[in-house]
């Protein structure tokens, strides 16, 4: 467990390095258009679909196996990063553009192709009654590396970034690179059973897992979580960039992404242990639209705006931990340990709703843009409008998901309330009865 938490920390810090917002900055910087973020996010998620390829080699070999090698080649196919800020002064828009997109095409359909082997390697690793608690600690444990890397990468960075700056986020990403291929090794599985025969066919493991009863619901839930979460997340920094918040503040505000996931996460996994995944597949919808729909507030960069981005990235990352923490709980549970490629599957409808929705807001925001619809702003609030809409979806289906063992959510609200209302209560009163004191001796 310590090796795969270690394997996932140097994941998160490639990721942050030389991905993700970084390269958001980098295209902007490159001159190019907001619409292209959409595709830029959606090459960074597409390649996930590979997995379908070695859906079948889970059950057929050693998940290690599987994975380390797509692991150390997503290093190689890093290195054409490096060269970025040496063909930006001298390259043409396009061929600076096509370098990154054929670099995160190719480093992540490596990744794609090994992934089918990490949910199966940790559902053979961690005890089942200690799910929650694993995930609460291996996702703060890269929550709390990537707060640090995106507050590194703020400072590096700056408030005028250089290409030189750049670069030394690039290096640091492929050191990164490597760095979560290597204790992947170190793991030990569980034992493979024997089976010689040949494995299910894409077509029909596929089949098999859509008539299975116990996730229908499930994966339409996990689908508009993931679309709603990625919907708008790529265009924040364009918009953000418009208002006049600066690049070295960009990358700040989105570290509280990591700053709420680590002072919620530990809170979140003990929940699901120990009263089920009812409360905060219930609770953290309703959060998370809260949070969306606070971005038709934003306005110009100034300290109170600062302020206010920052609490929007904390609020939105607290309750988007709890809900993770709760779908990951549900599919270990509710997976058969013989039927580990559903695992897979799951998390290839969480990545076509990651990948598809930046396409759909692009795609609305390049056709605005051209038939002149709206002015640019608006633009924006009509995609958090809309994500919002996509939330409230999910939480409309949420009861389908609840177990037998689940508490009710009022029940849980309670119990977490009630140490709150213990010190809350007895002041309350101790206010009134002096309230009521003075009342009666001005009386006399």
């Amino acid at each position: 467990m310590v090796l795969a938490i270690t394997a996932s920390v140097g994941s998160i810090l490639a990721s942050n390095f030389t991905a993700g917002n970084i390269l958001s900055l980098v295209v902007l910087k490159l001159g190019a258009q907001a619409g292209f973020l959409g595709i830029l996010s959606f090459a960074s998620l597409a390649p996930g679909f590979f997995c379908l390829f070695t859906l079948s080699l889970v059950d057929k070999m050693a998940k290690k196996r599987l994975l380390f090698p797509g692991y150390f080649l997503s290093a190689v196919f890093a290195v054409p990063l490096l060269f970025l800020p040496f063909t930006a002064a001298v390259w043409p828009l396009w061929a600076n553009l096509a370098l990154i997109t054929v670099s995160i095409l190719l480093r992540n359909a490596s990744t794609g192709l090994s992934s089918a082997g990490w949910f199966p390697l940790l559902q053979d690793i961690v005890p089942t009654r200690y799910v929650g608690r694993f995930f609460a600690r291996l996702r703060t444990s890269w929550q709390s590396a990537s707060l640090l890397s995106l507050i590194a990468s703020a400072v590096i960075i700056g408030d005028d970034p250089t290409w030189m700056r750049f670069e030394i986020l690039f290096v640091l990403g492929l050191i990164s690179e490597l760095f979560k291929s290597l204790p992947v090794l170190g793991i030990t599985e569980r034992p493979m059973e024997s089976n010689n025969g040949p494995g299910s066919s894409i077509p029909a493991s596929i089949i098999e897992f859509i008539r299975f009863g116990p996730l229908g619901r499930y994966n339409i839930y996990v689908f508009l979580i993931a679309f709603a979460s990625n919907a708008v997340e790529p265009f924040k920094v364009a918009m953000l960039s418009d208002l006049g918040y600066s690049a070295g503040f960009i990358l700040a505000a989105t570290a509280m992404v990591g700053t709420g996931a680590v002072i919620s996460l530990g809170l979140w996994g003990k929940i699901a242990d120990r009263y089920g995944n009812r409360a905060i597949f219930s609770i953290t919808p309703l959060g998370m639209i809260l949070t969306t729909i606070g971005w038709l507030f934003v306005g110009k960069s100034g300290i109170l705006g600062m302020i206010y981005v920052m609490l929007l990235y904390l609020a939105f990352s607290i309750f988007s931990s709890g809900n993770g923490i709760a779908q990951t709980n549900y599919m270990l549970r509710a997976v058969p340990k013989n039927k580990q490629n559903f695992l897979t599957l799951i998390l290839l409808v969480q990545r076509i709703g990651l990948a598809v929705s930046p396409l759909v807001s692009a795609a609305f925001l390049s056709n605005a843009q051209r038939l002149n619809l709206f002015n640019e702003r608006f633009r924006y609030d009509i995609l958090f409008v809309f994500t919002s809409l996509v939330l409230a979806g999910s939480y409309l289906i949420r009861k389908s998901l609840k177990a037998q063992t689940d508490m009710p959510t009022n029940q849980v609200v309670f119990i977490m309330a009630k140490p709150l209302y213990d010190i809350i209560y007895p002041a309350v009163r101790l206010f009134t009865r002096a309230g009521r004191s003075d009342e009666t001796t001005e009386g006399r």
